[in-house]
């Protein structure tokens, strides 16, 4: 499922990633790596909605893997490849982040926010905004 979006808002989602990082770069320092993985996985759930709303005017709406067969007709075939796996792990992180008694640790953390940062960039990239 989608929904469409005026693509002049791309820049908020852009602005909402950039902020997740931001928090999730504090979390980590702070040792909260629950707080920083999730973080950092609507870092980059926004950075995905700001390319889909720039490019096509739509975002997903449905389950949040979704939004990788949104994005194949924007990215290169090897551009798609790389984030849809890097999107994959940081969305089998989301469930224990948040609603699981198991805590991150360090290194899962920061796989999260460099996976989180590579998306990001490359999303900018892209942007015409």
């Amino acid at each position: 499922m989608t929904k469409a979006v005026d693509p002049k808002k791309a820049a908020g989602y852009v602005i909402k990633a950039e902020n997740s990082l931001l928090m999730a770069k504090i979390a980590l320092e702070k040792g909260a790596y629950d707080n920083a993985v999730m973080s950092s996985v609507h870092s980059s759930i926004n950075a995905l909605d700001a390319l889909t709303t720039s490019e096509i005017g739509k975002r997903s709406s449905g389950q949040h893997p979704d939004v990788l067969s949104l994005i194949k007709g924007i990215l290169t075939k090897e551009e798609h490849d790389i984030i849809s796996k890097q999107f994959s792990n940081l969305l089998g992180m989301k469930n224990q982040s948040e609603y699981q008694p198991d805590l991150m640790n360090l290194k899962d953390t920061e796989n999260a926010i460099k996976w989180a940062e590579r998306i990001l960039k490359t999303v900018k990239s892209k942007l015409k905004i």
